[in-house]
């Protein structure tokens, strides 16, 4: 077998364990963090294969977001244990100030990264900086338990997929296909069986 059929198995290996994850985020179990950093190492060496060096460097974020995220969605089951509100997920009322700040640090981002890939010799450097800062940014309302994550999901999903096809990264935009419908779960699913923290004060 030689490397170029390796990877393409690995591509589909990894895109499994990335749709599990989501399946897991999805039915609010804690075991999506965990899964959230193996698909991040396995898909750290499937990005690096197809010359994607912004979206192999968002790993890194990706498994540090994994760790916050177990933390914080931890420290909100013990928040609701023995109450009537066990076991649902607590849904962070949106935060503006911390919104609008990170919006602007991820325009600050992808420009940044375009401007580096574009020098770096990368012949689509939009694509890998797109996808990379709007994985970072979704990511991060995720853990931050904020609904619109998922209305983020979809749009960034579809996108997503049309780019990955493009690259010719078929399994991973199958992946994002899917990605597309779940996102759109997840939404009715937190908006159905979810619980709203107070705003404080």
């Amino acid at each position: 077998m030689d490397w170029a059929t390796f990877f393409t198995y690995f591509e589909w290996v990894a895109a499994a364990i990335a749709l599990t994850y989501v399946i897991f985020q999805i039915l609010q179990k804690p075991l999506m963090w965990y899964l959230a950093i193996v698909a991040a190492v396995a898909y750290l060496t499937v990005y690096i294969h197809n010359g994607l060096y912004a979206m192999s460097a968002v790993q890194g974020y990706l498994i540090g977001a994994g760790i916050y995220g177990l933390i914080d969605w931890t420290r909100s089951k013990h928040v609701t244990k023995g109450t009537e509100n066990e076991g649902r997920i607590m849904i962070r009322p949106f935060e503006w100030n911390i919104g609008l700040v990170s919006i602007a640090i991820a325009a600050g981002v992808f420009i940044l990264l375009h401007y580096l890939l574009y020098k770096a010799g990368n012949q689509e450097p939009w694509i890998d900086a797109l996808l990379a800062t709007n994985t970072m940014l979704a990511t991060f309302y995720t853990g931050r338990r904020y609904i619109i994550s998922w209305v983020m999901w979809f749009v960034f999903d579809i996108i997503a997929a049309i780019l990955y096809f493009r690259l010719g990264m078929i399994p991973t935009g199958i992946l994002f296909s899917i990605y597309v419908i779940t996102a759109a779960i997840g939404f009715f699913n937190w908006k159905k069986n979810g619980v709203w923290e107070e705003r404080k004060k």
